[in-house]
């Protein structure tokens, strides 16, 4: 295979930043836990845009229940294992991208996962909320930001963690006394404090008994574009016009509304 160059791969990019911040974004750090609907295409977005180091975390594979939002699912991996595909795909896209893999984070392993990271991009399942609080709070020791942005029914929501304001916990209110069901409902009141969608859904949909929640591609793709563009300014130290926690922004496009939220 030919070899081209990273100059060439991502000129593009140049008028809206520099040459030396796209050099700078070869030796930047992405953590994206998650290889799903939006995990997949958050991984993909980052590294076309530049950045050189990335580490994903899922021990899932396809299955065709994934086809309808989950960019990675085609016909021809459905039963594949997410982040081997993935792993795949960003090899494709530059071939010198340097990408490390875990199955699963947990207490054994988070450090590592962590050493090194510039930004998170929390791509977790909603479902996963003990896995979650631990990605946040050793995040938050080591001074890393975290990015969250969901899609949530023809919309999305936004939050930013910086190390020095409101932590995760705090800002959802949970804690280790509370079942995981008292936890996640928390969790998704905390998402869409707004609840935009109710001007034509009464819910969200969300099935505790099975771990689903109905999605659209559509919003996965505008949660990865927004959390991305968000991730690529945190990177380059731009200021995002957006406040961390306590502050959520949420956009619904079928309601034609968005809002910024101050948690109290």
């Amino acid at each position: 295979m030919e070899t081209i160059k990273r100059e060439v791969l991502f000129s593009r990019m140049i008028g809206l930043i520099s040459e030396s911040e796209l050099l700078s974004l070869e030796n930047k750090r992405v953590a994206v836990p998650g290889c799903g609907g939006t995990g997949f295409t958050y991984a993909e977005c980052l590294i076309r845009m530049g950045v050189g180091n990335i580490n994903i975390a899922d021990a899932d594979t396809f299955g065709p229940e994934n086809m309808n939002r989950q960019f990675g699912c085609t016909m021809e991996t459905v039963g594949l294992k997410k982040s081997a595909v993935l792993e795949q795909r960003l090899k494709s896209i530059n071939p010198n991208v340097n990408i490390a893999t875990v199955d699963f984070i947990d207490e054994d392993n988070i450090h590592q996962y962590l050493d090194g990271v510039d930004v998170v991009c929390d791509t977790l399942d909603f479902f996963v909320i003990e896995p979650r609080r631990l990605l946040y709070k050793v995040a938050r020791e080591k001074n890393i930001p975290v990015i969250i942005c969901c899609p949530v029914a023809f919309g999305v929501t936004s939050h930013i963690f910086l190390p020095n304001a409101m932590s995760f916990d705090e800002y959802f209110d949970i804690n280790d006394q509370e079942s995981e069901q008292d936890q996640l409902i928390k969790f998704g009141n905390g998402l869409t404090p707004s609840s935009l969608f109710k001007s034509y859904a009464t819910s969200p949909s969300l099935d505790f008994q099975n771990k689903k929640v109905a999605s659209l591609s559509s919003s996965c793709l505008m949660a990865t574009s927004y959390g991305s563009n968000i991730a690529l300014m945190l990177l380059l130290g731009y200021e995002t016009g957006f406040k961390p926690v306590p502050y959520c922004y949420q956009f619904d496009i079928r309601s034609g509304q968005f809002e910024e939220v101050l948690k109290k």
